[in-house]
């Protein structure tokens, strides 16, 4: 069986259009790709929390020079590094708040992009560790067109994905939700229903 991580990044659980659409998706990777899911909520989830000078400092110390402290300052994000890292396939709900992603979302991408585990320093600058994986980005706006000059969530998923390695993505778009959700809606679900899935 390979590994689905799914990630959410609404803070909203019952009213949130990236969780629906993520639960058809998920549904269909399972049904179709022999996945199993490893869930990730970046709002509720105990692990994912910002950092401070320790945690940055213990980032660029080597593992026999760290302090205890340093060392228990990053015991979450190797937990989700690690995890991040050992999964086959991603599934990103991704609401845009303020034309960028959730803080939440960054606060879990500065925990899991972590040199040695999801890429590499080399001669030629860095080098992502996690090729040959898939992503699945499921992007929902309130007023904002996608693709547009103020975008701000496109690029950095897909700047972010391809950093750690990730070159093989898939969006499904739902943006312009406040426009007709209802339509929306229908119309990203069709399009998941369409997706082909490995």
């Amino acid at each position: 069986m390979k590994k689905l991580l799914r990630i959410d990044s609404s803070p909203r659980k019952n009213s949130s259009i990236s969780r629906q659409l993520a639960d058809v998706l998920q549904e269909k990777i399972e049904n179709l790709g022999n996945h199993t899911t490893v869930s990730r909520d970046v709002y509720y989830d105990d692990l994912i929390k910002l950092g401070n000078e320790d945690s940055v400092t213990a980032y660029f110390t080597p593992v026999n020079q760290q302090t205890e402290i340093q060392r228990e300052a990053i015991t979450a994000s190797n937990t989700l590094a690690t995890e991040f890292a050992d999964a086959d396939t991603y599934l990103f709900a991704v609401p845009m708040y303020n034309f960028g992603v959730t803080a939440g979302l960054k606060a879990y991408i500065d925990l899991i992009a972590r040199a040695g585990i999801s890429f590499k320093y080399t001669e030629n600058g860095p080098e992502g560790l996690l090729k040959g994986k898939k992503a699945y980005v499921i992007i929902t706006t309130g007023g904002t067109k996608l693709g547009t000059e103020v975008d701000y969530v496109s690029g950095y998923m897909t700047t972010f994905l391809n950093f750690v390695g990730i070159t093989d993505i898939e969006f499904i778009n739902s943006d312009q939700v406040m426009v007709n959700a209802e339509k929306i809606l229908s119309d990203a679900k069709e399009e998941i229903n369409e997706l082909i899935i490995k």
